[in-house]
């Protein structure tokens, strides 16, 4: 896969639009039109998680057991667990042309996303991985295929490679594989010797030609009539969360240290 930083377009919604809950259908493509340009018009290089509007302690229930449940879970130790709320959100919207918009944002990832006239996407996507730190990926998809980058860390980036211990068991197994095989009157894999020398050594053929996509035009069906039209919507809705107190102050830490740069 072939990266190329980029300095991608981010889709955020304007603050007219995250004010209010819009559920628009049956739209012409104009009005769908204003609000993709709404949503597009505001674009940044960051995606907000949701915003935490509150916590309590788990609400009283037990089963017929008289065990403490939260949500059909048996919970051990009430005491230890809260129960906190956060203000998620999410968008859509379709022209009936082929250009959209759509993204979400919840208490730990976030995604934008959008396709213009041309067919090109571009997007963005941001999660908390365990170990605390935001993973964030930047991408777009045109003519020439997807291209992607993230902020990982240059290191791990790298493909891996096969340490001298590997690559004898690899011989060792390939070696034996063969004598089982000939003893059998028979090569499973006629290519198995070529598989063990000539890994990863592809050369590009002069016939080879590089790879561009072209986007067929759309033609309707025979069952559509009309036409073309669009939608919107957008609304906020509550995310109850159990959260385990101490592993939640164990990300927090670890939030706090991974996510200072």
């Amino acid at each position: 896969m072939k990266c190329i930083l980029l300095s991608v377009f981010l889709v955020v919604l304007p603050t007219a639009i995250l004010a209010e809950n819009i559920f628009k259908i049956n739209i012409s493509p104009e009005e769908a039109q204003q609000y993709l340009a709404q949503v597009s018009s505001r674009g940044l290089n960051t995606i907000e998680y949701a915003p935490k509007t509150g916590e309590n302690p788990l609400p009283e229930a037990r089963n017929e057991n008289g065990q403490f449940v939260y949500m059909g879970r048996v919970i051990e130790n009430p005491n230890d667990y809260v129960e906190e709320h956060y203000d998620a959100h999410q968008y859509h919207g379709q022209d009936g042309l082929g250009q959209y918009v759509y993204g979400y944002k919840d208490w730990n990832q976030g995604k934008n996303e959008k396709k213009d006239a041309s067919g090109t996407v571009t997007g963005t996507y941001k999660y908390v991985q365990p170990h605390g730190r935001d993973f964030i990926a930047n991408y777009y998809a045109d003519r020439t295929g997807f291209h992607v980058e993230d902020n990982r860390p240059a290191h791990l980036k790298n493909p891996p490679t096969k340490t001298p211990a590997v690559r004898k068991a690899e011989e060792e197994h390939f070696r034996l594989w063969g004598e089982f095989a000939a003893a059998a009157g028979h090569n499973p894999d006629p290519y198995a010797a070529e598989y063990q020398t000539g890994e990863g050594s592809y050369q590009p053929q002069p016939s080879d030609q590089e790879y561009v996509h072209q986007e067929p035009e759309y033609v309707p069906g025979p069952e559509e009539h009309g036409d073309p039209k669009g939608f919107f919507y957008a609304f906020d809705y509550n995310v109850p969360l159990l959260r385990n107190k101490k592993e939640r102050e164990e990300l927090e830490q670890l939030r706090a240290i991974n996510n200072k740069d």
